[in-house]
């Protein structure tokens, strides 16, 4: 009971990195899961414990700064701050053995498309408005020309967040069958590393969003995605292996 409050917590906090609601239900998540585990291993019973008490805290907290636009900020660092607790506490708690269920082999395979489809989009919209905004800066004539920066951050925008929680997902569902199969959720699969990498260069970009400017961002987005492609298409051929148990 406990791991699965804390995979729905961590569910929520990756939806309340842009969604408000989300970080209330999260923290609700993780702190009922620590609760869970505290009644059947006892108080403080292990890292993972300490870990979902202060990732719901924290996540909480985030939720009501998202409430004062000058902080909301610092809400959504708590919040990124929660989601990699969340990520230690599935890490740290008792896993069932075997191979993945097909329906969590299902959905992991089913977040991932989702993710590869919306950050195809996000990706592309990012590095051009980054581009962009470059070539603007050095050249504001070609303006007229161009397209309009507002769409492109637009359309970057929301893609990347619907790729980046799909992403998550993934990841943590790929870490569930990790677990099982190699003793431990982090594994030196090239697969689960190179997705990994990817992940944290997209939390990377997130947390620096206001920030980054030209190369840098578009280089921090390229190279998140060229990650998860290698995940895809170059793993594979390096012995990696996959919960459906296929070579892909």
């Amino acid at each position: 009971m406990a791991l699965a409050l804390a995979f729905l917590g961590v569910v929520g906090v990756a939806f309340g990195v842009f969604l408000p609601a989300g970080l209330f239900w999260g923290g609700a998540f993780l702190l009922l899961g620590a609760l869970f585990h505290a009644l059947a291993e006892g108080p403080f019973a292990g890292p993972a414990q300490v870990a979902l008490v202060l990732g719901g805290l924290l996540a909480l907290r985030g939720k009501t700064l998202w409430d004062r636009p000058r902080l909301r900020p610092l809400g959504r660092y708590l919040a990124f701050l929660a989601l990699l607790l969340g990520l230690f506490a599935l890490r740290s708690l008792p896993h069932p053995g075997g191979d993945l269920p097909l329906l969590l082999t299902l959905f992991h395979a089913g977040a991932f498309l989702v993710a590869y489809l919306a950050l195809s989009v996000g990706v592309g919209a990012g590095a051009m408005c980054a581009l962009q905004d470059l070539r603007l800066r050095l050249a504001p004539e070609r303006a007229v020309a161009a397209a309009p920066l507002w769409s492109l951050r637009r359309l970057e925008r929301g893609y990347l967040r619907v790729g980046y929680v799909a992403a998550t997902l993934g990841l943590a569902s790929g870490m569930a069958w990790a677990f099982g199969y190699f003793g431990s959720p982090l594994s030196p699969d090239p697969k689960e590393v190179s997705v990994v990498l990817g992940w944290l260069l997209l939390t990377l970009y997130f947390l620096l969003d206001e920030r980054l400017r030209g190369l840098l961002r578009a280089g921090l987005l390229l190279g998140a995605y060229a990650l998860f492609l290698f995940a895809l298409l170059g793993a594979p051929f390096l012995g990696s292996r996959h919960p459906s148990g296929l070579g892909f």
